[in-house]
């Protein structure tokens, strides 16, 4: 599948390329025409008109002719080029601007009607820079949020630390102190973990231990294993699918799985349901996990999958806002997708789509 739409990517890069050569020749063409014809319509009335007579007409012809459609090209030539060329000039401006750091800066697509391909021109620099300063904003998010994921739990550790220097502290404090700076220390050290795993699978590219397994079944497994987590909040997890057969890794999608269910059973208000459907398409397998989430809003949907992004900026809940970029990665690499949507009624749906045959 992979090397059918690179061979479709390289074919069609060949046709832009045919198509741009095509038009520049075009372009040529007219210009050359252009000049001839006018050239040939001047000498054809100085002719007419006496100044150029039929004894001097051959010799004038072949010199002056070319003199002609010398500064008359360089003429129409400048008046042809002049808009593309104030253009262009803009566009290169536009790209200093972006080279010093300014990715707000946008070109005007509505002054730059001259062709499909400068409007196309336009259309993906201002992608481009649009990319860029999404990009230049998550990457600040990611070392504010990174800063503090780290920092808090240290200060914790540092501060409780130091109180249990006092010696007038009672056994039962000290003993509360200790438990605090051991659960600061184990979620620094899952932290740690899950900052590695997440750059592991970012820096592999193929997917390994590949076998076929029962999906179906996998996730029946999970649910069972996180009972007392949605047992606890007094959850139904309804499971909705047949047996379905997957090729990939299962260590991997296991993974994937536990993270979904135990973000559906975070978010979720007690008392409610968690639904969890898999169906087979022609080419897909489709997974979903519904749930009742009233602390996710519009706006944040399309951040889920950042690094570090949490949906409780208290950070009164538990996590580090590495699981769903993660659950990303591991379905990418599986040729899949992962998606969230969020309906009126605030029930969220994180829907992985996974190929039959990658």
């Amino acid at each position: 599948m992979k090397t059918n739409k690179n061979i479709l990517k390289k074919h069609k890069t060949i046709i832009k390329n045919i198509q741009l050569s095509l038009f520049i020749g075009l372009c040529a063409f007219v210009l050359i025409s252009l000049t001839t014809t006018v050239t040939s319509w001047i000498f054809y009335f100085l002719r007419i008109w006496g100044f150029i007579t039929e004894k001097n007409f051959r010799i004038v012809w072949m010199f002056d002719f070319a003199v002609v459609c010398t500064i008359l090209g360089s003429i129409i030539s400048v008046i042809a080029v002049h808009r593309p060329v104030k253009k262009m000039a803009k566009l290169i401006e536009a790209m200093e601007e972006i080279a010093n750091g300014n990715f707000a800066v946008r070109l005007k697509e509505k002054k730059l009607k001259i062709n499909k391909i400068t409007n196309k021109t336009v259309r993906m620099f201002n992608n481009m820079a649009q990319q860029l300063e999404s990009t230049e904003m998550l990457s600040h998010d990611f070392i504010n949020n990174f800063s503090h994921e780290f920092k808090t739990p240290i200060a914790s550790i540092n501060g409780f630390a130091k109180l249990l220097k006092d010696a007038e502290l009672s056994p039962e404090e000290k003993s509360e102190y200790l438990d605090i700076i051991i659960q600061e220390s184990e979620r620094l050290s899952s932290l740690s973990i899950s900052i590695l795993s997440l750059s592991r699978l970012e820096q592999q590219s193929i997917l390994t231990n590949r076998t076929e397994f029962n999906l179906s079944e996998q996730i029946r497994i999970i649910i069972g294993s996180l009972y007392q987590k949605w047992s606890d909040k007094n959850l139904d997890i309804v499971f909705e699918g047949n047996d379905i057969f997957v090729y990939g890794n299962k260590e991997m999608l296991g993974q994937v799985w536990v993270n979904l269910l135990d973000n559906a059973i975070k978010f979720s208000p007690e008392n409610n349901i968690i639904n969890v459907c898999i169906d087979k398409e022609p080419e897909n397998i489709t997974i979903s996990f519904k749930n009742l989430s009233e602390a996710i809003t519009p706006d944040q949907i399309d951040r889920l999958f950042d690094k570090f992004y949490q949906t409780d900026q208290s950070h009164y809940t538990n996590g580090n806002g590495l699981g769903l970029p993660m659950v990303k990665r591991i379905i990418e690499l599986h040729g899949g997708s992962v998606k969230a949507d969020l309906s009126d009624d605030s029930y969220i749906t994180l829907t992985v789509t996974v190929p039959l045959n990658d």
